[in-house]
């Protein structure tokens, strides 16, 4: 995606307020009080009401942007510029570019994100990959020796 494909996808904080439901809807919304999953959007509030205990989850509970004053978009365009360029951005160049006036806001931002990228590359491990290489490796060879 181009930053251009993004302005046209996101053009405004609406767009992104529905990508981001969307998004987490795929996912099963879980109540926080009493893990209930049926729940049922509240379109005035922005929020998941649970049907079991009327618990009420905000569409940024449970994220990054979790206990952020920031608009979704802002969000979703800082984690743009990041991704985007192949060498990183400073928070000070990612202040400028989204138009944010405390270079604070912006830093703690990067870094909330980089924190969130970290535990997601977690997840994915090398152990089983590398014990498939191990495997295909040792069935080349074999494959090798029989054929001698």
């Amino acid at each position: 995606m181009t930053i251009l494909n993004f302005i046209e996808q996101f053009p405004d904080e609406k767009s992104c307020r529905d990508h981001m439901r969307r998004a987490r809807e795929r996912e099963v919304v879980v109540c926080k009080k009493c893990n209930g999953a049926r729940h049922y959007w509240l379109k005035a509030k922005w929020a998941w009401q649970c049907a079991g205990c009327d618990f009420r989850t905000s569409l940024r509970s449970g994220t990054v942007m979790e206990n952020s004053n920031l608009p979704v978009r802002k969000w979703y365009l800082a984690m743009a510029f990041m991704t985007f360029t192949k060498k990183g951005m400073s928070a000070t160049e990612l202040q400028r570019q989204i138009g944010h006036k405390r270079y604070n806001t912006v830093w703690s931002l990067m870094h909330r994100i980089r924190a969130a990228m970290g535990k997601r590359d977690d997840l994915y491990g090398l152990e089983g990959m590398m014990d498939q290489v191990q495997k295909l490796w040792d069935f080349s060879i074999m494959q090798k020796l029989l054929l001698v």
